[in-house]
């Protein structure tokens, strides 16, 4: 493809995973162990990745504290992980109460 001048390579693949973190390598190596052989996986660096740079949970940012004058609370903990935007309200409430 030419825009503007500039060469731009072209690739058309059946599945395309985005990340190299530990779900994305998961996720193409389960997708070629099943059949599927026509899989990219798009990332910045393989080698870097949440897993590898700091854990591969949300427990890594924001764990409960388990000892301390002042206990945490599993909903202050769930607000906090729902408010990143990245998964719902139920999922991080369980998350939470399971953090320890």
């Amino acid at each position: 493809m030419n825009i503007e001048g500039v060469e731009i390579p072209v690739y058309s693949v059946n599945t395309v995973v985005l990340g190299s973190g530990a779900a994305g390598l998961n996720c193409a190596v389960h997708l070629h162990m099943n059949g599927q052989e026509d899989v990219v996986v798009v990332t910045e660096d393989v080698t870097a990745g949440t897993s590898r740079n700091a854990g591969s949970d949300k427990q890594t940012y924001y764990k409960m504290s388990i000892s301390g004058r002042k206990a945490d609370s599993p909903y202050d903990v769930a607000e906090t992980i729902f408010l990143g935007g990245a998964t719902d309200g139920d999922i991080a409430l369980v998350e939470a109460n399971l953090s320890v």
